[in-house]
């Protein structure tokens, strides 16, 4: 008769097994935990920073009234005598950053007449080659950005000497048709054959020939952007020395820097000895007689506005038409978000 021997596995091994499954087991936990407190971490802080970039906006909008309300004040005080002098205090629409305080916030505004610079739809030729040459555009590459600018910008489609029209954008890797009208935005430039960002921006740094970059010669002087002295905003054909910005000055009346630093320190305190100065330092009767003295009409407007002890900054802007009566202004266009700056 055969015995049944009966096997007694050790214990060790199977409390081994559930100790191992119940360290994962909290190794799980432990890092869902981790992960849920990361999210609320995370949520509650972008909770916070929403809560502070609607403040901030708020204290930013604060900063386009006051601009607006010492604009229009300026205006009604000097309206018998548009070349009376300023007051030192009056905020200027030359592009001076101004600060202020609102609801528990601080604020910085500036503002920028838009008839102080370039109007990019109604500059003739003879100006356009004049500032392009003053940029720093030389030699064949000139007649060609010029002429490729009054192509993009004309209603036909016959092509200048030195332009481009639908043959050489369609022929492009990435094609696309010429405006053939008016320009929209000031960045429509990056479209127009030649127009380099280097040009663009002024980043300083000398385009390449053999990308289709154009021939710079800044003589070491600081580079001009085409951003900051043509506008789509100035309707007219003259152009607002009383307030137009360092660019716009270098780029009309050409020279050194402190054949413009020398307009700026007068006008500081003398904005109606601004259009004398330039008028003589640009000779040409022509061009000469395009440039002004008045009152900001088109205006923009720049805020930037954190609250205290925040880190977020909110940036907002809008393009402002001041009414000739006197009676307001229309909002042209609104920036809801800006680049931080």
């Amino acid at each position: 008769m055969s015995r049944v021997r009966a096997v007694v596995r050790p214990l060790r091994s199977q409390r081994g097994v559930a100790l191992m499954m119940v360290l994962w087991i909290f190794m799980v936990l432990t890092v869902l935990v981790a992960e849920f407190g990361r999210g609320m971490r995370d949520e509650a802080v972008a909770t916070q920073n929403m809560a502070e970039e609607v403040q901030a906006r708020g204290v930013a909008m604060a900063g386009i009234g006051q601009a607006l309300y010492r604009t229009l004040q300026t205006r009604q005080d000097n309206t018998e005598d548009e070349t009376a002098e300023v007051d030192p205090d009056q905020w200027r629409p030359d592009g001076t950053w101004y600060a202020g305080e609102y609801g528990g916030g601080k604020f910085s505004v500036r503002m920028i007449d838009e008839d102080g610079k370039i109007p990019l739809n109604r500059v003739d030729e003879a100006m356009l080659r004049r500032v392009l040459t003053n940029v720093g555009v030389i030699g064949d590459e000139q007649e060609e950005l010029t002429d490729a600018i009054l192509d993009w910008r004309d209603a036909d489609s016959m092509k200048r000497l030195h332009g481009a029209e639908a043959d050489y954008y369609l022929g492009l890797p990435e094609p696309y048709t010429p405006k053939n009208g008016k320009f929209d935005a000031v960045e429509e430039l990056l479209l127009v054959r030649g127009v380099t960002r280097d040009l663009f921006y002024g980043t300083g740094e000398r385009p390449a020939a053999a990308k289709g970059g154009l021939k710079i010669d800044r003589d070491q002087q600081p580079p001009i952007a085409l951003r900051d002295i043509f506008s789509v905003f100035n309707k007219t054909s003259i152009i607002n020395v009383r307030y137009a910005p360092a660019p716009v000055l270098r780029a009309v009346m050409g020279g050194e820097e402190d054949d413009v630093q020398a307009v700026l320190d007068a006008r500081a305190s003398d904005p109606g000895s601004a259009l004398t100065l330039v008028q003589a330092k640009v000779g040409d009767q022509t061009i000469a007689r395009r440039l002004v003295d008045r009152h900001a009409k088109t205006m923009a407007i720049d805020a930037r506005a954190k609250m205290q002890g925040a880190d977020i900054q909110a940036r907002i802007g809008a393009v402002v038409d001041l009414a000739d009566d006197n009676e307001g202004f229309v909002v042209v266009r609104w920036f809801d978000r800006l680049p931080a700056v």
